[in-house]
């Protein structure tokens, strides 16, 4: 059974050019709401026009990410791996002393997961991770992964579902990990579909 918010869908997806002006802003909602009560002989004032100012607004959502992704940076990266390792204070100071001795602080992304902590690390940096942290608080070893790591304004603080819409953008694919952190969004995924999720967000950036 259809509810107010299906009839005024129906409309709107029925309607092109009253659905445009509406997320343009430039129509009148109380008019509007009483011509879909007229359409479908719906009796409710107030629920039609919160069902048009839920419309509009999940559209200005929308649209709001939608050019937030248009002005953000795009970078990929290839030959990683993921160890997840134990959660331990010992082991958290065999990686932060990797770091140190190496001298650099991109080498490495550490995550606190449910499991452990998960370390997306360089292929060519695993082996010195393998000689130092104890095999036995070793959980889990994915290789042949690559990242994208979407740069965007501040602006995304503000875009709640940011995320959602970029997993919606790559649902034919397997997402292993994606992390929100201030402006950047990074997605891991296995390195055969790397190149494929690269061409699109970056088709949906600068338009």
């Amino acid at each position: 059974m259809m509810n107010t918010a299906d009839y005024v869908n129906e409309f709107l997806t029925a309607n092109t050019d009253i659905k445009r002006f509406l997320r343009m802003g430039i129509i009148n909602q109380s008019a509007l709401a009483r011509i879909i009560m007229k359409e479908f002989s719906i009796n409710n004032f107030d629920a039609v026009l919160a069902a048009i100012k839920r419309f509009r607004f999940n559209y200005q959502e929308m649209d709001l990410k939608i050019e937030i992704l248009k002005k953000s940076n795009l970078e990929m990266a290839m030959g990683l791996s993921i160890i997840v390792i134990k959660r331990s204070y010992s082991n958290l100071k065999i990686i932060t002393n990797i770091i140190i001795n190496r001298k650099k602080l991109n080498s490495l992304k550490i995550i606190d997961t449910g499991e452990g902590f998960a370390i997306l690390v360089e292929d060519v940096l695993l082996p010195e991770i393998k000689r130092y942290v104890p095999v036995e608080q070793i959980l889990k070893i994915n290789n042949n992964l690559g990242e994208l790591i979407i740069k965007s304004n501040e602006i995304i603080e503000r875009a709640a579902g940011f995320v959602n819409y970029i997993t919606s953008l790559l649902s034919e694919m397997n997402i292993l990990h994606i992390i929100s952190f201030y402006t950047d969004t990074i997605i891991i995924l296995e390195k055969h579909n790397l190149t494929r999720a690269f061409k699109i967000i970056s088709s949906k950036i600068g338009k």
